[in-house]
């Protein structure tokens, strides 16, 4: 589904949209002024004049006019060219009505490779797609929508070619649902797929404006990797996870919707378990974990190799006997006597709720083989990781336990994994632009602030 919709846009945006796209010149404001007519009255239209450039020739290249506010209303987005403009500089503009104006919610700079036509404007399902070219086979989409005064990004997608490949990726930064995919150019055959949530991972503390999404929720049957037969909803088994950490440790927060908890009743008996994954490998010089590059030769890294983690909590029985660790790695056997040390470091809570339980892990950054957070130069770092619910609803038929994961996941297979974000202080996953942020400032700075 994700991928059609996503094919739709771009030919919104790249064909179907050039009968909204301006001649190789553009067109000056008048002349669009008068398109404009078929949908707008012409006060709504002198709005959108005055918070353009002033004494500036400029010309509007491609427009498209739809709802991505959801107010029921038609919001227009256009690109626009300075005459006098040397460089290849666009700017899109993005008006929606806000109390019965239409204002200048978000202006964003683009640059084209040949043409301004390259970057192109489509309204769909309730956002505004922006199409990039970014280089020839190379291109963007970023989608946004307007929200109680905030423009949020909502996705976005890139493709390029690699080798004989065309690689897509996307990015949902609300549902915080991600794709990988490689396929053959010659024929569009999928060669290797990768479908997962990715978990942001923000400083302890951090207050998460919204806008933001901070919490990923697994509740798809498209995540259930063992036992989708048997799995009858979210009510069954489905789960909210949230992760944050600080200089020595990371933190997991899970909240697991579960019909039937069974605990164990010795420490080899089938129970509901939780895993968490960890694929900690360095990104080679192409800043790719998955993606294995020789020479102009492409592979993907579907076998385990070294800095793969499995941490598993046992659940205990909720009352004397208390939740337990267990870890596995491929590390070295020399990494045993720092694993065990970190290990005694790890704390883990279980608590029964009305519909299911929740747990909470503190894990040093030790135990993964980090000295220290993996931040560098304030810039965000994606580790492999997935966090996997065995859910046992009859410990006499196993061959009923279902695997709710944070990706379409296989044991030890790190191309499988999910990611999560290690975000820096001051520093999101996404973007949210408030447009009453310069008033309320303005406002603060007269009260003396």
């Amino acid at each position: 589904m994700i991928k059609v919709f996503l094919f739709i846009v771009v030919f919104l945006s790249v064909a179907g949209g050039s009968l909204r796209l301006c001649a190789q010149s553009g067109m000056e404001f008048g002349e669009f002024s008068r398109k404009l007519e078929y949908f707008y009255d012409k006060e709504f239209i002198e709005d959108i004049k005055q918070q353009l450039p002033q004494g500036i020739d400029y010309r509007v290249w491609g427009w498209d006019v739809g709802d991505f506010s959801g107010d029921g209303y038609n919001d227009v987005a256009f690109t626009v060219r300075l005459q006098n403009d040397k460089r290849k500089n666009v700017s899109v503009y993005l008006f929606v009505d806000v109390d019965g104006y239409l204002n200048n919610i978000g202006t964003y700079p683009y640059q084209f490779v040949e043409t301004p036509l390259e970057v192109g404007v489509a309204i769909k399902n309730d956002a505004c797609y922006v199409t990039k070219k970014r280089k020839q086979f190379d291109w963007s989409i970023r989608g946004y929508t307007y929200s109680n005064g905030s423009v949020l990004l909502l996705d976005e997608f890139n493709t390029n070619r690699i080798d004989k490949y065309t690689r897509e990726t996307y990015d949902n930064f609300q549902t915080l649902r991600s794709f990988d995919r490689f396929l053959l150019t010659s024929n569009n055959a999928v060669t290797f797929s990768s479908d997962f949530l990715t978990i942001p991972m923000y400083p302890r503390g951090t207050q998460v404006y919204k806008g933001f999404t901070s919490t990923v929720t697994v509740s798809s049957i498209d995540f259930v990797n063992r036992g989708a037969f048997y799995w009858t909803g979210e009510d069954d088994c489905s789960f909210t996870a949230r992760s944050a950490y600080d200089d020595k440790y990371l933190y997991v927060n899970l909240s697991i919707r579960d019909s039937d908890v069974v605990i164990a009743r010795c420490d080899t008996c089938p129970a509901d378990k939780i895993e968490l994954w960890f694929d900690t490998t360095p990104r080679d010089s192409n800043a790719e974990r998955v993606m294995l590059r020789k020479g102009k030769k492409v592979s993907f890294r579907t076998a385990a190799d070294s800095n793969i983690y499995k941490i598993t909590l046992n659940l205990g029985d909720f009352a004397e006997k208390r939740p337990w660790i267990t870890v596995q790695s491929t590390e070295a056997d020399d990494a045993d006597v720092q694993m065990k040390i970190a290990l005694q470091q790890v704390t883990k809570k279980v608590a029964l709720r009305p519909h299911g339980y929740a747990a909470k892990l503190r894990i040093p950054w030790t135990l993964l083989g980090f000295d220290k957070p993996p931040i560098e130069d304030n810039s965000i770092t994606r580790l492999g990781m997935t966090v996997a619910i065995l859910d046992v609803d009859n410990e006499y038929r196993l061959e009923e336990a279902t695997l709710i994961a944070t990706s379409q996941f296989r044991e030890m297979n790190p191309a499988s994994f999910g990611e999560a974000v290690v975000i820096p202080a001051d520093r999101f996953y996404g973007e949210s632009l408030n447009i009453y942020t310069d008033s309320l400032l303005k406002y603060l700075n007269e009260l003396g602030f």
